[in-house]
């Protein structure tokens, strides 16, 4: 059933979702939808389609019970860094951090611009999953600007890490907690950064044998969260 995601639930569905509603998939009134605002969602039925589309709230849907974790990814070239906003939607990160890292290729330009169009990305990409809310997205031009004292749980991804896994670090009560974890951008982490890192706290962890690419490093984690501890 087709997911909306919208600023205020008043009954009315405007602008490109509204074209969505009577373009694209074609719906006529007594449709069902589902609306989704302020982390919540119901389910909907569609009362009139004019200019705007009007519809009624029917039930609440049951919100599952999710991990709270951050993805600070180390800026990535284009288009990877759009690749990462939609997986880690779809995986279920709370939170997107884009941060800029001494061996970023990509430079942050027209974050406007940007920003926009990841803002879309994710918000398509949490209708797509049938999530009950849209990952917060933040830029930020270097790791010293990120706030990593928001967290209880830090997880820097590191390829020098030879033995500490995430089953030695991640447990079931700790879902609970604000999780972030670290990825650097297509030449890793620098040793500055990674001295850095450590010393405000985070926990280096390896993600296997095999080097993931970066724009995917990410979902190694919180599918083993889903698969694990769902």
């Amino acid at each position: 059933m087709q997911r909306y995601f919208l600023h205020e639930l008043n009954q009315k569905i405007t602008g490109q979702d509204a074209h969505h509603i009577k373009k694209v998939m074609r719906m006529k009134e007594s449709d069902s939808i589902i609306v989704c605002a302020k982390k919540e969602c119901f389910l909907a039925e569609i009362k009139s389609i004019d200019d705007d589309v009007t519809y009624q709230i029917k039930e609440a849907l049951t919100k599952p019970n999710t991990w709270d974790v951050t993805v600070i990814q180390g800026l990535p070239k284009h288009p990877k860094s759009e690749i990462v906003m939609k997986q880690a939607t779809i995986f279920g990160a709370s939170k997107i951090i884009l941060a800029g890292m001494k061996r970023s290729i990509a430079k942050l330009e027209n974050e406007s611009n940007k920003i926009k169009r990841y803002e879309t990305i994710i918000k398509e990409a949490s209708e797509l999953a049938h999530r009950f809310d849209v990952p917060m997205l933040e830029l930020q031009k270097s790791m010293k600007d990120v706030d990593l004292s928001a967290y209880d749980l830090l997880l820097l991804a590191d390829e020098n890490e030879q033995t500490r896994l995430l089953k030695d670090v991640i447990k079931p009560d700790h879902k609970n907690l604000k999780i972030a974890v670290i990825i650097g951008p297509e030449g890793g982490i620098s040793d500055e950064e990674r001295s850095y890192l450590k010393k405000v706290g985070c926990i280096t962890i390896s993600l296997g044998k095999l080097i993931i690419p970066t724009e995917l490093a990410s979902l190694y984690v919180l599918s083993y969260l889903s698969a694990e501890f769902s």
